[in-house]
């Protein structure tokens, strides 16, 4: 082509950029590309904008690998639009790798620097964002977006995107903001900022003040026209009428957005999936392969986390795998460990519907104390859980017990730290220490975990340090079920020094536990003063009634609340009775001069003593008993022999034919 040609195309990509004509953009760049051009940076970086703009990343990404050599040479110039189509792909190792090369401090490296060396930066930041939110890194998505709208003065972006972005982290860990307070206050003139403060607030569990914001960006979302939005906010209206116990409403919501949606989309699923979860299954009544069909689960796979949130795709992903299990299908084992755990399930089980429960618990049992013993990190912990739920459900709750104290145990002789693997099995034990009356084992653990306390723990507040605030809590509740108010004093007043707990966990009980002056919380005019304002003849007037006692329940509290002492008490006194009844049998007959019968291996049919009754004898059915001289009767050859030697034959007379 001649070069005067490449002006022209040069001067038309120029116009048809400024008038958005992208799909001409794309092939008159291609065009350049492929006749060459004096700037093929410049025609492969517009190319790039073009098939962005019409969400062509796939065609993105095939150009740049046709024109590597282009890239190698410009691809300073490129790094914009090459990220952007790595995080709309999600590919996480390309994108990793570019963005390293791009910006190579830490986060809180960069974040102290001047805001005048960051602003060229700001774009690939907000890339970045949208790339950890998209994958699960929740904090530093939640960071960024922080400093973005911290340091808008000059107004680069939006300050109400911003506020937007801002807040979307925040809907799936709303704890981070205590650290690093949101920048933008809300405003209500815009429903999308609405619509996000109220999944933030459905996060910390106020349902009734999200359902209020929802309502208000749903009106608003109407007005507006805007289809897309409606489906989102109807979608989200369902979910927190579903929290609330408003079924009807829920399905309502969930039944016109399925109708309106188009089969196989993202919000069809996401619609699909939770009008599914007010429904009961089993595993032996319901056909799992129409349900998995139902749920469109191969749809749902095709479009991945590339569509769908990580918060999404975890909760549809382990829907998904259990129902798969219950199918009787081999879970495969991927990262997450819900899939290695049931991965093993399935292999140490032969068949999950038929193999019955014992049989199941005994396998997982075994294969669990074999886990904790090599390790306790990665899947261990969730088999030592499921392992526990079946012993449960057979009831062998000793089995149960020992095998969390074996991974306590180990978990502390290991590490030695506090972690949520080893908070989740200390809240397991107390409940199975509670159903058996353990009162024992119960204090050793709660004096074994006290020594993992570290105030440490609480210098920077995060989503795991409240985890731990809460377990304290919990840890000093429950010495004072075993009377132990010192020990849980003293855990509370390390607690008090911590500005969370203090501010956010702290309610009038453990105030007034912390009072010197206060009378001792078990003594008898406390509980007094406590169920003195209590009317109990209105209770039960009301239609209340009174607790009564019921033996089924009474025994089985009975049975597992005796200790081993007593047991061995009653074990003791079942012998001594035992042998003082075979004394006494012994005394009263004499089974020293007796004969042995030299018959008693025989059956009794087959002995000499044998008598048969009389109506065997008549019957002689098949099997029956005879005596001998039928027996003789039926011997053939005994009987005797026909005359062979003379006489005539007697002649038959024939019919008539």
């Amino acid at each position: 082509m001649a070069a005067g040609s490449l002006t022209d195309l040069l001067s038309q990509l120029n116009v048809q950029s400024t008038h958005n004509e992208h799909s001409q953009v794309e092939e008159t760049s291609i065009q350049l590309l492929e006749n060459g051009c004096t700037n093929p940076g410049t025609a492969l970086k517009y190319c790039l904008i073009a098939l962005i703009q019409q969400d062509k990343y796939n065609k993105a990404l095939s150009i740049l690998n046709t024109y590597g050599a282009i890239d190698t040479k410009y691809g300073n110039q490129l790094n914009m639009e090459k990220l952007y189509i790595f995080y709309k792909l999600n590919n996480v190792k390309k994108f990793e790798q570019l963005y390293s090369t791009i910006i190579t401090d830490d986060i809180d490296v960069l974040f102290s620097k001047p805001e005048s060396q960051l602003e060229k930066l700001r774009g690939f930041l907000h890339v970045r964002a949208q790339f950890c939110y998209k994958n699960g890194k929740n904090e530093e998505s939640y960071r960024i977006y922080n400093y973005l709208a911290s340091n808008n003065s000059t107004e680069i972006d939006n300050n109400t995107e911003l506020a937007c972005n801002e807040r979307v982290p925040l809907t799936v860990e709303p704890n981070m903001m205590i650290n690093y307070p949101l920048i933008n206050e809300l405003s209500e003139e815009s429903y999308d900022m609405l619509f996000n403060e109220s999944i933030v607030l459905a996060a910390q569990d106020k349902y009734k003040e999200s359902l209020g914001l929802l309502e208000k960006s749903y009106n608003m979302a109407k007005a507006s026209d805007y289809q897309d939005d409606i489906n989102t906010i109807e979608l989200q209206l369902a979910y927190i009428h579903q929290l609330l116990g408003n079924t009807a409403d829920s399905k309502e919501y969930l039944n016109n957005l399925l109708i309106r949606l188009e089969a196989g989309s993202q919000m069809h699923i996401l619609a699909k999936n939770n009008l599914v979860a007010f429904q009961d299954f089993s595993k032996y009544k319901d056909n799992i392969n129409l349900l998995l069909r139902d749920l469109n689960i191969e749809k749902q796979n095709s479009l991945n986390i590339q569509t769908f949130t990580h918060d999404q795709w975890t909760k549809l992903n382990s829907n998904a795998m259990f129902l798969k299990l219950f199918n009787n299908v081999t879970v495969q084992s991927h990262s997450s460990r819900l899939s290695r755990t049931l991965h093993n399930y399935t292999k140490i089980v032969d068949n999950i519907n038929l193999e019955p429960y014992q049989t199941q618990s005994k396998k997982l049992y075994h294969f669990a104390v074999k886990a904790v013993k090599s390790s306790t990190a990665g899947s261990t912990n969730g088999v030592v859980l499921l392992a526990i739920q079946l012993l449960i459900v057979e009831n062998e709750w000793d089995n149960a017990i020992r095998l969390g104290e074996l991974f306590f145990n180990k978990s502390i002789t290991s590490a030695n730290t506090l972690t949520d693997d080893l908070i989740t099995i200390v809240y397991v034990l107390f409940e199975l220490y509670n159903h058996v009356g353990r009162v024992h084992s119960k204090s050793m653990l709660l004096k074994k975990t006290s020594e993992l306390f570290n105030a440490k723990d609480f210098s920077k507040v995060t989503k795991f340090s409240i985890n731990k605030l809460n377990f304290w809590k919990h840890i000093a509740f429950q010495y004072l079920t075993l009377s132990k108010s010192s020990d849980a004093k003293k855990i509370f007043r390390q607690l008090m020094n911590v500005t969370y707990f203090k501010e956010h966990l702290v309610d009038e009980n453990i105030l007034q536990i912390l009072n010197e002056n206060s009378q001792d919380l078990f003594d008898f005019a406390t509980v007094s003063d406590l169920v003195a304002s209590v009317d109990v003849s209105s209770l039960i007037s009301s239609g209340i009634a009174p607790l009564g006692s019921n033996s089924n329940k009474s025994q089985s509290i009975a049975a597992t609340s005796i200790n081993r002492v007593m047991k061995k008490k009653l074990n003791a006194k079942k012998q001594k009775k035992k042998q003082a009844k075979l004394q006494k049998f012994l005394a009263t007959h004499d089974v020293t001069n007796k004969t042995v019968d030299s018959e008693r291996w025989l059956p009794l049919k087959d002995r000499s003593t044998y008598r048969p009754k009389k109506k065997q004898l008549a019957k002689q059915t098949q099997g029956g008993a005879m005596n001998k001289q039928t027996e003789q009767a039926l011997d053939i050859s005994k009987k005797q022999k026909k005359n062979t030697n003379g006489g005539s034959k007697k002649k038959v007379k024939k019919g008539r034919k």
